[in-house]
């Protein structure tokens, strides 16, 4: 799990990183040693760093120049539709305006005056976040590999009939049986099977074509005939559901 705090004052910065790694050893020690959280004192820092799908949550104080938090978040909106938001802020003059960015949450300043406020923010966002790391096990090579059911853009039957896992920036083969995957896959949300032997990762999806899903990277994911209705109908109410979730 990848976190990026963002706060031009840092005393404020600092802060904040201590009530986190707090929290997080406290309620989640299994995973307190593979979380980085990445400070930036620098609104330019964060924004050269910052890549789509790079950060599972950010954290921005609203109060920074030359850009303020809302600003940044919407430059991150643009961008990345899924990444949880959470704004820092002395002030909630502003929370109104932070729904607009789709933001999960608010932490109060200073945080040691409002430590209960912020556990409750904790406590909704990080067992979201936590079904975000869920990982399936596949056979590669002879050995097991862990892999990020959310990085799985799609899963199909590619040449010599050989199963794919298509990620971001590779393609795996195991040697797992499409069956085995689709076992694996049944209970999380964001897959659908789209076509005889295909499943889709929604997250992935830009937009949904009358034969085809149209993934952010310009591929084509077909939709059978006899799918049709059950992959479209699941995909619009997947929508509804992100669409609820992030304004609530």
């Amino acid at each position: 799990m990848k976190i990026a705090l963002v706060d031009d004052q840092q005393e404020d910065l600092n802060s904040a990183r201590t009530f986190l790694k707090k929290y997080l050893a406290q309620k989640f020690p299994e995973i307190f040693n593979a979380v980085q959280i990445d400070s930036f004192s620098s609104v330019e820092d964060f924004l050269k760093s910052f890549k789509v799908k790079k950060y599972d949550l950010l954290i921005f104080d609203i109060f920074m120049k030359p850009l303020n938090g809302i600003q940044i978040a919407q430059i991150v909106r643009s961008k990345d539709r899924n990444a949880a938001i959470i704004f820092l802020t002395s002030s909630e003059d502003y929370i109104l305006e932070g729904y607009k960015v789709f933001a999960v949450g608010y932490f109060i300043k200073p945080l040691a005056e409002n430590a209960e406020q912020f556990d409750k923010t904790c406590e909704y966002i990080f067992p979201k976040l936590m079904e975000s790391q869920k990982k399936i096990f596949v056979r590669v090579n002879g050995a097991d590999t862990a892999v990020l059911c959310k990085s799985i853009r799609y899963v199909d039957i590619y040449e010599n009939h050989r199963l794919c896992l298509h990620l971001p920036n590779v393609e795996i083969f195991p040697t797992n049986t499409y069956e085995e995957i689709l076992a694996a896959l049944e209970d999380d949300a964001r897959f659908v099977e789209c076509y005889h032997r295909v499943l889709v990762n929604m997250d992935f999806i830009k937009f949904m074509g009358e034969e085809d899903f149209v993934l952010t990277d310009g591929t084509k994911v077909p939709i059978s005939q006899r799918k049709s209705r059950a992959a479209k109908l699941r995909y619009m109410n997947y929508l509804i559901a992100s669409d609820s979730s992030s304004t609530t």
